[in-house]
Parts: C-alpha cells; sequence; structure tokens
C-alpha cells in the first residue's frame, strides 16, 4: 500500500510538473516564461524528488496520507516553480489546496477530530504569516497562502509537531537568505531575491523526521 502511493505521488509529481506549468498565465509583464521551464532534465529532476521525499509517508499514519499525497505530489512542483523564478502562481497553489481540501475530506470520514485539527492548523498557520507579511515587506503572499498548507499538514502530528514545521520552515528558510545572500554580494547583477517557499515547504518533513510523528 505504502509503495503504491509513494508511486503515484511520484508520477503526479513529475505529470504536473510537465503538463501544469507549462499552462501558468500570470497578467504581469515581470513574470517568466513558465513553459521554460518544463524540460526532460526538469521532469526527471521533480520525479526523482518526489520520489525520495515520498519516503515520509513510512512516518505518517495511513489516514494522514490524504493530506500527505496531495501536499506531495502537487506542492513539489509549486515550490519547484517558486525555487526557479521565485514566484508562487496563485492558480497553481489552487489546484494544490483544492486537492488537499478533497483530502481532508476523506480524513473527516476516517477521523473528524483530526480533519477540524487540520483546519485550525491552517487557518493558525495563515493568520500568523499573514500578520508577518504585513509587518515584513520581504515576504509575499504567496507564502501566506503557502503557510496554510503547511499548517494544515503540521498539525496532523499534534499542536508541537504545527510548532516545529513553522519553526523548521522559517529556519531553513533564513539558512537559504544567509547564504544566497552571500551568493549575490559576490557578483554585480546577481539577484538578491530568492525563493522562501521551499524552505517552508519542507517544514513538516522536518517536523516527522524529529517528532517521529
Amino acid at each position: 500500500m505504502i509503495v503504491a502511493t509513494q508511486l503515484v505521488v511520484t508520477l503526479v509529481a513529475a505529470l504536473s510538473w510537465s503538463l501544469l506549468v507549462p499552462r501558468i498565465r500570470v497578467d504581469d509583464d515581470a513574470a517568466p516564461r513558465f513553459e521554460e521551464l518544463v524540460t526532460p532534465g526538469s521532469i526527471a529532476a521533480v520525479g526523482i524528488v518526489g520520489a525520495a521525499l515520498s519516503q515520509i509517508l513510512w512516518l505518517v499514519p495511513p489516514p494522514h496520507w490524504w493530506l500527505w499525497a496531495p501536499y506531495l505530489g502537487l506542492g513539489l512542483p509549486l515550490v519547484a516553480v517558486d525555487a526557479m523564478t521565485t514566484w508562487l502562481p496563485r492558480r497553481l497553489h489552487r489546484v494544490v489546496a483544492g486537492a488537499m481540501a478533497l483530502g481532508l475530506a476523506a480524513l473527516a470520514a476516517a477521523s473528524w477530530r483530526e480533519a477540524l485539527a487540520a483546519l485550525g492548523g491552517a487557518a493558525a498557520a495563515y493568520a500568523l504569516f499573514w500578520t508577518l507579511w504585513r509587518l515584513l515587506p520581504g515576504l509575499g503572499f504567496g507564502d501566506v497562502r503557502l503557510a496554510a498548507l503547511v499548517g494544515a499538514v503540521g498539525t496532523l502530528g499534534g499542536p508541537m509537531a504545527w510548532a516545529t514545521a513553522l519553526l523548521a520552515g522559517t529556519l531553513l528558510g533564513a539558512a537559504h537568505g544567509i547564504v544566497h545572500a552571500a551568493w549575490a554580494a559576490r557578483g554585480p547583477g546577481r539577484p538578491r531575491h530568492f525563493a522562501y517557499g521551499p524552505a517552508l515547504w519542507l517544514g513538516p518533513f522536518a517536523a516527522a523526521l524529529l517528532s517521529g510523528w
């Protein structure tokens, strides 16, 4: 069962990257050409990373896979776009959120308390990052939307896992920011902005590894 789920996650990640990313449209002249991101090499890379990250399911109770599977399979292409462009496209985020909403409904059939906790965790994370977005000009609103997904998955492991997921994602993002700033300072013309989404998205993985879920 778990191997089949991991295979599905890997295939969904690769197919989503291949089929959805080229269709992203953003009404902004500064937006990158997302279709140029999709190459045979990038498809293979997304599939490999998806297969590697899906190993986290060994630590996650099967009922929680209803949220983890779309978080992995569809969330990976979302943050991969961010990693390559520093953009978190709203339409792609809606696909992830919609799939997780369906997973949440399935989870509710097994445990309405856990489903309710996931909703609460998503709302709390969104509120926290919305506040940070208002206070910190460097934080994009795409990260606020992403935080809700992180909170939904993270809270499945309990309040401590929720806090660990957000803290770990923040620390990973800070470490990435420091490394990126040092790299950017070494050459003129290098971009100063960096993608925070991938680090934030990895927070629940750190929580699962540290807490054993």
